[in-house]
């Protein structure tokens, strides 16, 4: 009998769609769950970027999955190895947090303490979450809720622009989608930072840079050192490291940008060589006329995290997560 948690199909990529509660309560075992989160209002331009979880999933690619009682998926291959495609893994779309349009009653502080909380919780349940956003404010929240755990995280982000300010940002609504990093290394929740596919100036007033904090546009594909591999890292990931020429629908778009397969073979590096704990995609606007190209982005990214996090047999899985 099928897990009455478990609803086959219903979720995005066509994957089984399940409650949060089984998950957390640890009745129901999942080894990376898909989560979104429509939240905008740490954004200071504009707005839309609530929307992204809803554009991924109705315009995501429905693949014909086999599910086993237990939520066990099988039943594709990849034509270009011949290979399965994370047969026998255990993969949930569990929702939202919230929905849109957004509750007035739902102020920032709250969701991001939500958000904090569900994150502390997922991250003893040992799956990997990947997020769907949003704005970019919600790493900050999501960070903590993983140093909660793990203590100081490493984040590896691919952005546009250096997200950090030196201001002080006691409290997470002090913070804005541009500056959240400022507030994460205040706090101690972040380790070190790597931000790639930068190409954008900082105002002077925003620095200095801390000395564990280190821009740059190639990704370079390093090789991880051995006190790097086993940190704990956050991996996020602004649509707009993507040139605007390709991915357009983002809130600010900056020329000279990485192609989608660029990003999508950085993306999948750093998920084989490092320990990553949870993964956001955040940044996608609203725009009727580009949604089926942002969706197409998303759900390539997410499918790349969740191969390269789960079918990559040399790193055993999703071991020592």
């Amino acid at each position: 009998m099928s897990h009455p948690a478990i609803r086959p199909g219903a979720g995005a990529l066509g994957l089984p769609a399940a409650d949060v509660g089984p998950v957390l309560s640890g009745s129901l075992t999942a080894e990376a769950v898909i989560m979104g989160l429509p939240f905008d209002a740490g954004v200071t331009g504009v707005p839309g970027q609530r929307h992204g979880p809803e554009i991924f999933r109705k315009l995501s690619p429905g693949h014909d999955w086999s599910v086993d009682d237990d939520g066990t998926l099988g039943g594709l291959i990849d034509p270009l190895t011949g290979g399965p495609v994370l047969a026998g893994r255990r993969v949930f779309d569990l929702g939202d947090l919230g929905a849109v349009p957004l509750d007035p009653r739902v102020g920032r502080a709250a969701y991001y303490r939500a958000l904090t909380g569900l994150v502390e919780r997922l991250t003893r349940t040992r799956a990997v979450p990947l997020f769907v956003g949003g704005d970019h404010s919600l790493s900050a929240p999501l960070v903590t809720g993983l140093a909660a755990v793990h203590g100081p995280v490493r984040v590896v982000c691919f952005d546009a622009h250096c997200d950090f300010s030196g201001r002080p940002m006691p409290g997470v609504t002090d913070i804005t989608h541009g500056d959240f990093l400022g507030h994460l290394f205040q706090t101690g929740a972040v380790a070190a930072c790597e931000l790639y596919g930068v190409r954008t100036l900082l105002p002077a007033a925003c620095g200095p840079l801390p000395a564990h904090l280190r821009c740059a546009y190639a990704y370079g594909f390093p090789e991880p050192a051995h006190t790097v591999d086993d940190e704990p890292v956050h991996l996020s990931i602004d649509l707009d490291v993507i040139d605007p020429m390709e991915f357009p629908a983002t809130g600010h778009p900056e020329a000279g940008g990485y192609r989608l397969r660029e990003l999508l073979a950085a993306v999948e590096h750093v998920c084989r060589t490092r320990r990553v704990v949870a993964v956001d995609i955040v940044e996608a606007l609203q725009d009727d006329r580009e949604n089926r190209a942002t969706s197409a982005a998303i759900s390539a990214l997410v499918m790349s995290c969740l191969r390269a996090l789960l079918d990559d047999h040399h790193r055993g899985g999703a071991r020592g997560r």
